[in-house]
């Protein structure tokens, strides 16, 4: 019987807090979630959930503001005392990240090969003409059309997709053992987003890859992740398998988010069901159940009592009343 690996990305009790002349505001209250080898775990929510800041933090990448406390470990070292030389060492190296938006992501007066070969370079994993020649089967590898052509080409005369191919090369570009990919086909069309996600999947199981893919969208999570992570507030609200929670949701604002995808069945004309309200300010949340304003299931006890997360089956979900399957 095999042992299950070690997590390559491990988060404990993790707090990110911004301290201004307004006073703390928390965007992230206690995350905990691990990521093993060759497994992909989604993190879902809507805009401010706390999604990003709970991944980035803990590599620096943060607002500068930014004070996080817990325990964060990268193959069981932790990250929070390193200094910035050493974490340096780390981004791009052990840890490749791909964002939202590539045109802001890449520099737009270096062509795409010089800004491949200095992450090759700056890690020392190749120099000169190996560096190039590298780089060049990096956007092989990511199936760039005419590799050769876009190693001197530069980000602008890319399109969006090619660009966002070209990000994932940078990431990979060292081997690294986890790849975090915040909202990386947001800007995309349906057809661009199916190939990059089908790349991102392939590039998982050929170099066992753990994976983190955040995102406000279930139906880009679904297609890649094995167990799912639902934020809301700067809290996780529910989290297990991906096959469980999709088909059987337990927090209300799990089922919410799955009602607002459109299904081949529906027909052309049927209005996708919003979720009332808006998500609360971070430094005006509501009382109790961060979600009881916009609950339809919310009683006097949602308002007065948080519900902590608490194993159900398979998942967990901090619901005082979860759903039932």
């Amino acid at each position: 019987m095999s042992s299950i690996p070690a997590p390559v990305l491990e988060l404990r009790d993790l707090v990110v807090q911004f301290v201004s002349r307004e006073g703390p505001l928390v965007a992230v209250a206690g995350v905990t979630l691990a990521v093993r080898p060759g497994e992909c775990v989604g993190i879902v929510g809507e805009s401010g959930a706390g999604k990003s800041q709970a991944l980035l933090a803990p590599f620096r990448l943060a607002a500068s503001a930014a004070q996080v406390g817990g325990i964060a470990q990268l193959h069981g070292e932790g990250l929070l005392a390193l200094d910035e030389h050493a974490l340096d060492r780390v981004r791009g190296a052990q840890v490749g990240f791909v964002f939202q938006d590539p045109m802001s992501s890449l520099t737009p007066h270096r062509t795409i090969g010089d800004q491949i070969i200095e992450v090759l370079e700056h890690h020392g994993r190749a120099r000169g003409q190996a560096a190039r020649e590298r780089a060049l089967a990096l956007l092989h590898k990511v199936r760039i059309d005419d590799p050769a052509r876009r190693l001197d080409q530069y980000p602008h005369e890319l399109s969006g997709g090619q660009r966002q191919r070209v990000l994932i090369a940078i990431a990979v570009a060292c081997d690294p053992a986890l790849l975090i990919a915040d909202e990386p086909t947001t800007a995309l069309d349906v057809t661009v987003q199916a190939e990059v996600l089908a790349l991102l999947a392939e590039l998982r199981v050929e170099r066992r890859l753990a994976v983190v893919l955040v995102s406000h969208d279930f139906g880009v999570v679904s297609r890649l992740a094995d167990r799912i992570f639902v934020m809301y507030a700067g809290r996780v609200v529910e989290e297990g398998p991906a096959s469980v929670v999709l088909a059987a949701p337990g927090h209300p604002y799990t089922a919410a988010l799955l009602a607002c995808i459109a299904r081949m069945d529906d027909a052309l004309d049927a209005p996708l069901p919003p979720i009332p309200g808006q998500p609360p300010e971070p430094r005006a949340l509501p009382t109790g159940c961060a979600f009881h304003p916009r609950c339809p299931r919310a009683v006097v006890r949602c308002r007065s009592e948080s519900p902590a997360l608490v194993a159900d089956g398979p998942r967990a979900v901090a619901c005082h009343f979860p759903l039932s399957p």
